[in-house]
């Protein structure tokens, strides 16, 4: 059983979660439900959860406030916000999970899947500092690589390019290759905004990062990191616009 807490200020929304995680018998034990950050104080640590849903904004306060005042954080979080907003990326940067309001029951059984499949508080703590970094205004970001045996954390910058493997993706920084268990695409999404181009169905690369380009029946670029990256006929002419 999965010990588990809901913060929420809105009762309504309190019951939705309860009645979904009704329909995974034998899965939850919810220990409370909280309505503020000052009770969420005081029954987290006290009750220990495994798992604890935890809205954005409640009352004046925010889910936020309530990690940051916490000494030690040792349980799993799924977010939940009303809101599309700057979080969400953030919490994509940082490999949280998350669920929009109104929660769609097929969002939260695929949450819930996830969280199943790891249920290791092992590397909590780095995530929330990567959240609290990924949340300032500041270009510096920081991603969370999720993979099959944990999690990796690296500079958005030092990123030199990214290669698909089917539902996997190989990224690549000047030392280093990481294997993410997610695809391309959701990088591209990610990244969109960070002088990312995808050069190729297969390649996306770090504009920032590129050492030469070679011209012919098939151009290609060399990275900072010796590695070469091709460039597919339809996308050639836009990457040389982005050097004019």
């Amino acid at each position: 059983m999965i010990t588990t807490i809901i913060i929420d200020d809105e009762q309504h929304c309190i019951d939705r979660l309860l009645d979904l995680i009704k329909r995974h018998p034998n899965t939850f034990n919810v220990l409370a439900t909280c309505n503020s950050v000052e009770q969420a104080l005081e029954q987290v640590p006290k009750l220990q959860p495994d798992l604890v849903f935890l809205d954005i904004k409640i009352h004046a306060k925010t889910g936020f406030d309530f990690l940051q005042e916490l000494p030690t954080v040792n349980f799993k979080i799924i977010f939940t916000t009303a809101f599309d907003n700057y979080a969400i990326k953030a919490f994509k940067f940082s490999a949280f999970d998350y669920l929009l309001k109104p929660i769609d029951s097929d969002d939260f059984n695929d949450s819930i899947k996830r969280l199943k499949n790891d249920l290791s508080h092992q590397t909590i703590e780095n995530q929330i500092q990567n959240l609290f970094n990924n949340l300032k205004p500041e270009p510096n970001k920081i991603i969370t690589i999720p993979s099959l045996t944990g999690f990796e954390t690296l500079k958005v910058e030092e990123i030199i390019h990214l290669e698909a493997d089917t539902s996997y993706c190989h990224i690549f920084t000047k030392n280093s290759k990481f294997t993410a268990s997610k695809p391309i695409k959701f990088y591209e999404e990610l990244l969109d905004g960070y002088s990312f181009f995808k050069t190729h169905k297969s390649h996306l690369i770090n504009i920032n990062q590129v050492k030469k380009y070679y011209r012919g029946k098939q151009s290609y670029v060399v990275m900072s990191n010796d590695n070469q990256v091709p460039i597919s006929v339809r996308k050639k002419d836009d990457f040389l616009r982005l050097f004019d």
